[in-house]
């Protein structure tokens, strides 16, 4: 543990501060950061002290400490702690240093070395103290965000954690200088384990001549939001059956789905053979090369454009929804969406491992129309006029990355769930959801529990308020999540 000086006295301090001026930063990641963090590392209180004196702020690990800054040392303002951090290092974890500028009777705490280096070598803080504590540069489900507030008639730097702290340094005239690592909350916060995945399948039926069905079904997603912790919802593709000069299926499609922006729940669509120019009125092959009019998806994409995707991550293409990926935090854990157009062509499927790769912190989600066939198995053929087999984009791709969870499919069939194991020992839980149904608006719930390590999974017709009995509904056990 380091020391520094306050009116001439020796005091040894564990605390943390950070400084400096210019826009907000966020902490460059290290290399320890890109591991899986260890939120349960983070337990340690940080206690926070003022000096009245000049507005110095204190932050220490150290009860003691704290209390002998305010009896002797003149910080006696207590502001309880802060929040939570670790006084070691740990997965994921990254070293926060702390400086003193005694010119200034100042503590700076940063996460970035190069801006420590630079204020102990030119800014005046000539005090190295060496590490303070260790946080986290990258942000994670479990912690909250540490922003950093600067007063230049003080000459001095202050940490805020909740929205309260911020509103009062905002309006006392400190500056937001934005975040600069993250940590646990001072009170921990129970994680809700319990969250509701929703698969939407082939609705090509349901917006032909009307958009009774698909429309009830958002405004029921909508309306139960809050009952079942809806956190994202994904469309395994056919979301129409053809296109027509006035694009009425897709003006439908789009209207339903501002149900679901308005209740503020993201979603993600999987491109089916319907959803292209492959297919006419009728269902009816459109002419010409029918393998380029597959992948002409104009109209999809000028009613559901990447813009429209809330928690969209990245596309293969620009401007193009064919392929995404989208990322969301629920049950305590990550979640990357994949969605992978039907029947990928080859530089897709390199683009969808380069995703995968870049996320193994993320519990993945695949959604792609064609995956399994009606009996469950992996579909072997490219439909005739598609690129690759889902069989190769399994073997290629989907099968060789631990993170992979589940592949949600349509195209065929009714429904069907089978599990197999990827490269790397992990379990894949394979869905099928079809139905094409023209009455009534089939929906697969999943319920995910975190804690437990289980999902259960559910079809129910909201029209009808009836619930499949057709083997359909199903619970899995031990079930490993990326944590």
């Amino acid at each position: 543990m380091g020391s520094w000086r306050v009116a001439g006295a020796l005091v040894l301090v564990a605390g943390l501060w950070a400084c400096g001026g210019g826009a907000p930063v966020e902490p460059a990641e290290t290399a320890s950061s890109k591991a899986a963090l260890d939120c349960a590392a983070l337990g340690s209180p940080v206690y926070h002290r003022i000096r009245p004196s000049n507005g110095d702020s204190l932050y220490t690990l150290n009860a003691n400490e704290a209390t002998n800054a305010g009896t002797t040392y003149g910080y006696t303002e207590d502001r309880g702690v802060a929040f939570r951090a670790s006084g070691i290092t740990g997965t994921g974890l990254s070293p926060v240093y702390r400086i003193y500028s005694p010119s200034r009777t100042e503590h700076f705490w940063t996460i970035d070395a190069a801006e420590k280096q630079q204020l102990v070598t030119q800014g005046g803080f000539t005090t190295d103290e060496g590490v303070g504590f260790f946080a986290s540069a990258t942000a994670s489900p479990c912690l909250v965000p540490v922003y950093r507030y600067a007063n230049d008639t003080l000459r001095k730097h202050r940490f805020a954690i909740t929205a309260q702290e911020r509103a009062a340094l905002s309006a006392a005239g400190w500056v937001d200088q934005g975040i600069r690592f993250h940590v646990a909350p001072a009170t921990p916060q129970p994680v809700d384990t319990k969250f509701t995945l929703v698969i939407v399948p082939d609705t090509q039926n349901e917006v032909v001549s009307s958009s009774t069905l698909i429309d009830h079904r958002m405004q029921w997603l909508a309306d139960n939001k809050a009952a079942l912790d809806i956190r994202f919802v994904g469309h395994t593709g056919d979301m129409a059956n053809w296109d027509t000069p006035d694009h009425i299926q897709y003006v439908r499609a789009g209207n339903a789905f501002q149900k679901l922006d308005a209740a503020g729940i993201p979603y993600a669509i999987a491109i089916g053979n319907h959803d292209t120019a492959a297919t006419c009125p009728g269902g009816s092959a459109c002419p010409g090369n029918v393998n380029a009019n597959l992948r002409n998806t104009t109209t999809f994409n000028t009613y559901f454009p990447p813009t429209r995707f809330t928690r969209l991550g990245g596309v293969f293409e620009a401007g193009k929804s064919d392929n995404s990926f989208h990322t969301f935090s629920a049950g305590g854990l990550n979640w990357l969406v994949l969605s992978l157009e039907l029947w990928a062509r080859t530089d897709a499927v390199t683009w969808a491992r380069n995703v995968l790769a870049q996320h193994p912190n993320h519990n993945v989600i695949v959604l792609t129309h064609s995956h399994q066939n009606s009996g469950g198995g992996i579909e072997q053929g490219n439909g005739g006029y598609g690129n690759n087999s889902p069989q190769y984009v399994f073997d290629n791709a989907l099968k060789l990355y631990p993170n992979v969870r589940f592949i949600f499919s349509g195209h065929v069939g009714t429904h069907a769930y089978r599990a197999v194991t990827g490269t790397q020992g992990n379990t894949i839980h394979q869905m099928l959801t079809t139905y094409h149904d023209g009455s009534s608006n089939p929906t697969r719930l999943i319920e995910i529990d975190t804690a437990a390590n289980t999902f259960s999974s559910r079809v129910y017709l909201p029209y009808t308020n009836v619930e499949k009995t057709d083997g359909s509904k199903f619970t899995v056990t031990n079930v490993s999540w990326v944590r």
